[in-house]
């Protein structure tokens, strides 16, 4: 118990002096994880998951107080302006979703600056992000226009109904055949040129279609009917539910599994692998989801999961690498890397703490903020495996659903407290530049695997120091 205290105060230590270590590297109070001029009246909020999921009818400039990262962000809303206690990782769910829709979102450790804009509750701002990355601002007495977005029309035209499920369950070297069988998870790891620098973990895709046809199975009979009736009910917990303990997953599936996977099956022992399964289909109906498919005018029955099936990487540390900086001002050559200690789930789930983030071009390293997250999550013993959420309203142009269905392991992780007093990552200088630099190598190797275009790439580092690629996609 000692120790795990003395590791959460120093991660809040670290917490305390980010802004002297900011002002030391050069950077001013103010950090922008989604860029861009915006305006709107004034408001302050608690959490901007209380906020009505309808859109307010005029621009509005939001100061939340706190937030989680999950939050999804009403029509409407310009801009989020944080606490730097309350910033959030690149890649958490509300920062995709702030870039997708144009939002700026920011976060300032003055709270000087934030008190300032906080009294001006009700008036008319415009904000602008400097080169530098500063955020400014004037009153105006004339009201901000509303952004038009075209993304909604561009989802009617792109979630086309998918072809009848190929098979239960995909291997990888069928994923690329059956691309409209698959999402935009399994589909861009099987695109990815392998050579040795980096690996991928043996993939299994349950295709989109399957969901519906077990639906259909004479052994759930009723079922669907009772799941339409539920939902008419508005209940959307009592569904998840349902679905969960009524579903009967076919017993033919694990043989399919354990084909595609071969060796790798055994980590669906680790727990109740059917539950697992349940659970990434039934988070269709989050109410995250249904509030996004409502406020995108996406009809329940245009949303397929196909689910991506893979053994959990044994990860000393997770990264994110934006091959082109999303931050004010970088420069065109510059990534922005993201680490922490552990699996991913930290980077995006926006946990407690800040992960370690840092600009890197060519053999230049410019350390932005440095790890404070005082747990990390980690494969249990023995192992585990992972069924991932790969629908078709993810990760498409002008839409970025990322984070809106679930993905569920069949035993659960382990959080560990992180003993940053002990942490290469964050007192080890030559340590840290070289994973650094090794990441943007392989980031900008997979770029060009995509044709140059720019890309989110997530994946782990084991503790012997390999790369494993667990996901690539159009960068947001």
């Amino acid at each position: 118990k000692a120790r795990c205290l003395t590791e959460r105060v120093l991660a809040q230590t670290l917490k305390v002096f980010m802004p002297q270590v900011r002002r030391l590297s050069g950077l001013g109070p103010w950090e922008v994880v989604a860029s861009g001029s915006a305006g709107g009246a004034v408001g302050v909020v608690q959490p901007v998951a209380q906020l009505p999921s309808e859109a307010p009818k005029e621009a509005q400039v939001l100061l939340v107080e706190t937030m989680t990262g999950w939050e999804d962000i009403p029509a409407n809303i310009h801009a989020i302006l944080l606490p730097a206690g309350q910033a959030v990782d690149t890649l958490s769910h509300v920062a995709i979703r702030a870039r997708n829709q144009e939002v700026l979102l920011a976060s300032c450790d003055e709270d000087q600056q934030l008190q300032q804009l906080r009294q001006m509750k009700g008036q008319n701002l415009r904000l602008q992000v400097s080169a530098t990355g500063e955020v400014t601002w004037q009153a105006t007495s004339e009201k901000s226009k509303l952004k038009n977005s075209t993304a909604a029309a561009f989802l009617a035209e792109t979630m086309k109904p998918p072809p009848a499920p190929p098979a239960p369950v995909l291997r990888a070297t069928d994923f690329t055949k059956h691309q409209k069988s698959i999402g935009g998870k399994s589909l861009h790891l099987a695109e990815l040129m392998v050579d040795g620098t980096y690996s991928v973990p043996v993939s299994a895709t349950i295709p989109y279609g399957m969901f519906e046809q077990v639906l259909k199975d004479k052994a759930n009979e009723g079922i669907e009917e009772e799941l339409q009736e539920v939902l008419e009910e508005g209940d959307l917990n009592e569904a998840r539910n349902f679905l969960e303990e009524e579903l009967a997953v076919p017993s033919s599936l694990r043989g399919a599994l354990d084909a595609a996977l071969g060796g790798d099956a055994k980590a669906l022992d680790a727990g109740d692998w059917q539950r697992a399964l349940k659970k990434v289909w039934a988070s269709k109906w989050t109410d995250r989801a249904v509030a996004s498919r409502k406020q995108m005018k996406v009809p329940d029955k245009a949303l397929y999961l196909a689910v991506l099936v893979q053994p959990v990487v044994h990860a000393q540390y997770a990264f994110v690498i934006h091959t082109r900086s999303p931050l004010p001002g970088a420069s065109p050559d510059a990534a922005l890397v993201e680490l922490c200690a552990g699996l991913g789930e930290s980077l995006v789930s926006n946990a407690p703490g800040r992960a370690l983030s840092a600009s890197v071009e060519g053999q230049s390293i410019n350390v932005h903020v440095y790890p404070s997250k005082p747990e990390g999550v980690f494969v249990p013993e023995g192992g585990t495996a992972i069924f991932r959420s790969d629908s078709n309203g993810e990760d498409l142009e002008g839409f970025a659903g990322a984070g809106l269905y679930d993905s569920v392991t069949v035993k659960e992780c382990e959080h560990r407290s992180i003993d940053y007093a002990e942490e290469p990552l964050f007192f080890d200088v030559q340590f840290r530049s070289q994973l650094l630099l090794k990441l943007f190598q392989i980031g900008r190797q997979i770029e060009k695997n995509f044709s140059g275009q720019a890309q989110d790439i997530e994946g782990a580092v084991t503790a012997d120091g390999k790369i494993v690629i667990t996901q690539s996609r159009p960068q947001v």
